[in-house]
């Protein structure tokens, strides 16, 4: 792998490739690295520089109406590794109800079968270190621990085999076939008789370069990925999509907020049921997914409930954290972080007792615990991403615009959802050991709005049959547009019961099969 700076270089002749990759983050290079492995050449134009530093980017402005969407200017990192710089990493595969008919009829179903998704797995823990085996906590007894909800466990990797860019960059290197642009802004799409022949980018300071190459795939993230699209079918007079397309529409996210107090518990008892676990390759931890057959029954939409204990920013514990995730993001850690968990070293000194030893993490000293609630949110299409007509990026182009609303019928579902989560946990075995104080239904509400959604944005390049209902096929390729695909959490009609990246990875090497297919490899 070769990796240039528009900023410092111009190419004097175009470039050509057999597959352009616009994005280097979670998805995009994992489908750069994937492909390297056959004879294609493939190109990958980042916009941002190899790393960032800053939590926002000059280039992910947008123009906000309605409720404040945080996800749209935090959370989104353009860089070498993208968001994967500083990603939690919780793996976790959808179930397959995740992937069927809606049962609050949001959607007939992705067209993508769970076994579709599932072959990618061993490649995908590979690739992060964790080890192979089930996701599910299903025990003797388990189906009594919480009426209505299945204990799944989430596969953490360590925090220096989360960035892909890190992960792959030894490997990467040793290609040939393989060239990373950074600082190198896609700024033109070009079509040849609705058939794609290639991009244009442009840096900063004004060097460009033209690409050509019979297929590119949009995998900038799902925010800039639909501003893309709509630029271009704005430069092709809007021809590109059917009166009423459902690009850009349906925009939501996960909604998350807490809905209990955790009291008279037992510090040790809470640590070892509901804390990190440290295994081979990562960690994992337990959290509650509702179940599919109460989903179906009461008409519901996917949730689960996770544990979290309360946070001194000032503590050992984030000092500690701080540090790794430094490394995550190679980078060396700051002096304050090391300053922090040496002001604390009687908690370190117990934590690194529970490492050796419960093999576990403790928790900061004095930390309280909640009970966090995340469902899905309604693809509602009064939420869209739209282009600004008063708002413009350093290249003229307009930002984007999102108008985005957590509805009635989202907070009706989450008061449902809440419900049956408070009544399960007290009728469960697991309220023999812990007892909640529920919190007032105002306090949630306003939990709920302030936390702004938890950056999985999705919905506005759905998944679907036709150009009327969706705005790619189950393969990913953008209807009407020959050679050009979409890889964003923004296909997902729903975003599900669990965390999208891992389903998102999944779809990037079913992408990746897909166009060795296409390219007779």
């Amino acid at each position: 792998m070769t990796i240039k700076s528009l900023a410092g270089y111009e190419p004097t002749e175009p470039i050509d490739a057999d597959v352009i990759i616009v994005g280097a983050g979670l998805a995009g290079l994992f489908l750069a690295n994937s492909l390297s492995m056959s004879s294609l050449r493939i190109l990958v134009l980042e916009s941002g520089s190899e790393s960032q530093l800053t939590e926002t980017h000059h280039l992910n402005a947008i123009e906000s109406v309605g409720e404040e969407y945080r996800g749209a200017t935090h959370g989104r990192f353009r860089c070498l590794g993208g968001s994967s710089t500083r990603w939690g990493a919780a793996l976790l595969p959808y179930l397959k109800e995740d992937l069927d008919k809606h049962p609050c009829g949001w959607h007939s179903g992705w067209g993508i079968k769970q076994h579709g998704l599932e072959i990618s797995l061993p490649n995908i823990e590979a690739a992060f270190g964790v080890e192979p085996g089930t996701y599910e906590q299903f025990e003797a007894g388990s189906e009594e621990l919480l009426p209505n909800f299945l204990p799944r466990s989430p596969k953490w990797p360590a925090f220096k085999k989360r960035n892909t860019a890190r992960i792959f960059e030894q490997v990467l290197r040793k290609k040939s076939n393989i060239t990373v642009w950074i600082d190198a802004t896609v700024t033109k799409i070009n079509l040849k008789d609705a058939r794609i022949s290639g991009v244009e980018a442009e840096s900063i300071n004004g060097n460009r370069l033209k690409a050509s190459a019979p297929t590119v795939v949009l995998a900038a993230g799902a925010i800039e990925t639909t501003r893309m699209l709509l630029l271009l079918n704005r430069a092709q007079n809007g021809r590109l999509f059917v009166t009423d397309s459902p690009l850009g529409r349906g925009f939501h996210d996960h909604l998350s907020a807490p809905i209990a107090d955790f009291i008279d518990f037992d510090v040790r008892f809470m640590a070892r049921m509901f804390g990190f676990q440290f295994v081979n390759g990562g960690m994992r931890n337990l959290r509650f997914e509702l179940s599919p057959d109460t989903r179906a029954k009461f008409k519901l939409p996917a949730a689960f409930l996770h544990v979290a204990f309360t946070r001194d920013p000032e503590s050992g514990f984030e000092g500690l954290r701080g540090i790794f995730q430094s490394l995550q993001q190679k980078q060396f850690p700051q002096t304050s972080d090391f300053l922090r968990l040496i002001s604390d070293l009687p908690w370190f000194a117990r934590a690194v007792w529970w490492k050796f030893i419960e093999n576990r993490i403790l928790p900061p000293s004095g930390s309280g615990y909640k009970l966090h609630l995340v469902t899905e949110q309604c693809p509602d299409y009064t939420n869209q991403i739209s282009l600004s007509k008063d708002n413009f990026d350093v290249f003229g182009f307009p930002q984007a615009k999102i108008s985005w609303k957590i509805s009635s019928s989202d907070i009706i579902n989450f008061h449902q959802l809440t419900e049956l989560a408070i009544k399960s946990w007290r009728s469960g075995t697991i309220s023999q050991n812990t007892k909640l104080a529920r919190w007032p239904q105002e306090k949630v509400d306003f939990a709920l709005r302030s936390e702004g959604g938890i950056y999985h944005p999705a919905g506005t390049t759905r998944i679907g049959l036709n150009a009327k209902s969706s705005v790619v096929d189950n393969s990913l390729r953008v209807h009407g547009v020959n050679g050009l695909r979409v890889l964003s959490t923004s296909n997902f009609p729903s975003i599900g019961g669990s965390s999208p990246s891992l389903a998102l990875l999944q779809l990037a090497l079913k992408m990746s099969r897909d166009i060795l297919t296409e390219h007779d490899i």
